[in-house]
């Protein structure tokens, strides 16, 4: 639905988003997902959330950025290698973020919700050029090297409010993700990509279908304000059939690789054990396409 979620309370999945529709979750629930995205990396994702009633609801998440293979290499004298660099072997590139989020009710139309998340990132072990010198009687240079490993900790922020204005279908929803102080490697310091979020949800057939509820068409529209770019503008539809069989359709505006999106989604009961399917596809100019797989469980 072109990632336009913010105002969508559909289960656990949308701790991704915004917090606070985990309020609406009434038992346990587990979601697993991945992304196949850009240039060979993958994520994954898996959530864990638990409603205790009146005292709201608890999830537990973890996502993680396989990076693959990212072979270093180190420049060198021609004489030693006459490429002028040795390969080094792999970086160790990693990244990941776990999340520890509540949400609750504050009453039949308003939910707030937070998430803490520990924040890590390493960009690999690398040597750097201390000093570096021509040796008077070989005309060899000398270089002095120190070995470093680039990688951070620091916590992260995801605050969320989500309103059900009371007119049909109609919610609201506002999300701040990210929210961190600056972060530093060396010298330069540098902001982690925050970003507000506000959408509009409605089933609009609402409008002129409301004794039959075997067909739904959910429109969801997400305005987002990113640190690091110019607004965006995010637009989704979900078109389902007795709420357990969907075809999904959006659209990113102002992206510069991705932009037209589109989904099927069905839910499932085995042996009382109740959860769904989803599958999306997404467009990608420059790259091969990204493809997302989630399954959830409610139990």
């Amino acid at each position: 639905m072109g990632d336009a979620g913010t105002a969508i309370t559909r289960g656990i999945n949308g701790l991704w988003h915004n917090p606070a529709v985990l309020a609406d979750i009434e038992r346990f629930s587990l979601a697993v997902n991945q992304v196949d995205w850009l240039i060979d990396t993958k994520v994954y994702g898996t959530a864990l959330a638990a409603s205790f009633g009146n005292w709201g609801t608890f999830a537990l998440d973890i996502t993680y950025m396989d990076y693959g293979e990212i072979i270093g290499t180190r420049v060198v004298d021609k004489s030693v290698d006459y490429r002028g660099f040795v390969l080094t072997g792999d970086i160790g590139v990693e990244d990941y973020a776990i999340g520890l989020a509540y949400a609750r009710r504050i009453n039949d139309k308003f939910s707030l919700g937070v998430k803490v998340k520990r924040l890590h990132e390493r960009l690999g072990r690398a040597s750097y050029v201390v000093s570096e010198y021509e040796d008077p009687e070989t005309g060899e240079k000398i270089r002095t090297r120190n070995e470093k490993d680039w990688k951070l900790n620091d916590w992260g922020l995801d605050i969320g409010t989500y309103y059900n204005v009371g007119w049909k279908s109609l919610t609201f929803a506002m999300a701040m993700q990210n929210f961190s102080r600056d972060m530093k490697y060396w010298n330069e310091e540098f902001q982690t990509p925050m970003v507000l979020r506000m959408g509009l949800a409605m089933d609009v057939t609402d409008l002129f279908m409301e004794s039959d509820k075997s067909l739904g068409l959910l429109v969801s529209l997400d305005a987002l304000h990113p640190n690091d770019h110019t607004e965006r503008v995010h637009l989704g539809a979900e078109f389902s059939y007795l709420k357990k069989y969907c075809l999904r359709a959006g659209y990113k505006f102002n992206h510069e690789v991705e932009s037209l999106t589109a989904g099927v989604g069905t839910e499932f009961n085995v042996s009382g054990l109740q959860g769904s399917f989803d599958y999306a596809y997404g467009s990608a100019d420059y790259f091969e396409d990204i493809h997302r797989f989630s399954i959830t469980f409610s139990f």
